[in-house]
């Protein structure tokens, strides 16, 4: 009889001591927090952005002239917009069309990250004022990005809206890859700067 106590009390101890001791019970049941589904980040040139409806019309309503080139430019300054850099080359470079560039790329500061504003010498479809070079203002598109990347990188924002950017001009114009330059390619400058991704840029293109 004292046998049988002795098992019966071990196995009470079994079934009702020991989960209570160890944090877990027959009668409640713990539910885990679902961690978030993981997601991969996309390769740059994947990154979403939205273009606006605006720009998108304003791209595809103008009949193209013949261009040749691409031609990439950093602004060499913190912060601007079309408004301000437009206003700059009006009053302190004399250029009675403003905005020396077909396009602009923000950075955040003046405009959104990554936001594409469209010329007027664009939407004008007259020569630019950005190259220095009469060849490379006639036939090359000017795209600016916003910022001095002697000291910086373009943000992400940036770089996917100047792959998207120049994805579409390569299929709208018919301009070959090897025609997608740097300021620099052609003029002593060290525009679009040191930190400027040229080559991964150029990994990234068809």
């Amino acid at each position: 009889m004292i046998v049988i106590k002795y098992k019966w009390a071990y196995l009470m101890f079994l079934i009702f001591i020991m989960p209570v001791m160890y944090g877990c019970s027959s009668t409640q049941v713990t539910t885990l927090p679902t961690l978030p589904t993981y997601k991969p980040e996309k390769p740059l040139p994947n990154i979403d952005i939205v273009i606006p409806y605006g720009v998108r019309k304003e791209l595809n309503q103008f009949k193209i002239r013949p261009w040749k080139y691409i031609v990439i430019h950093h602004s060499a300054s913190d912060r601007g917009n079309a408004v301000s850099i437009d206003k700059y080359h009006k009053e302190e470079r004399g250029w009675v069309n403003g905005l020396g560039y077909d396009f602009l790329i923000g950075n955040g500061n003046g405009s959104r990250d990554g936001q594409i504003e469209v010329g007027g010498r664009w939407n004008k479809q007259i020569d630019g004022a950005h190259a220095g070079n009469p060849e490379y203002n006639k036939y090359g598109i000017g795209i600016c990005l916003v910022g001095n990347f002697d000291n910086d990188y373009p943000t992400n924002q940036q770089i996917s809206s100047l792959l998207y950017l120049i994805n579409y001009l390569q299929k709208r114009c018919n301009i070959p890859k090897e025609n997608i330059i740097m300021h620099k390619t052609f003029r002593k400058t060290v525009c679009p700067g040191k930190r400027f991704p040229y080559n991964k840029l150029m990994a990234r293109l068809k």
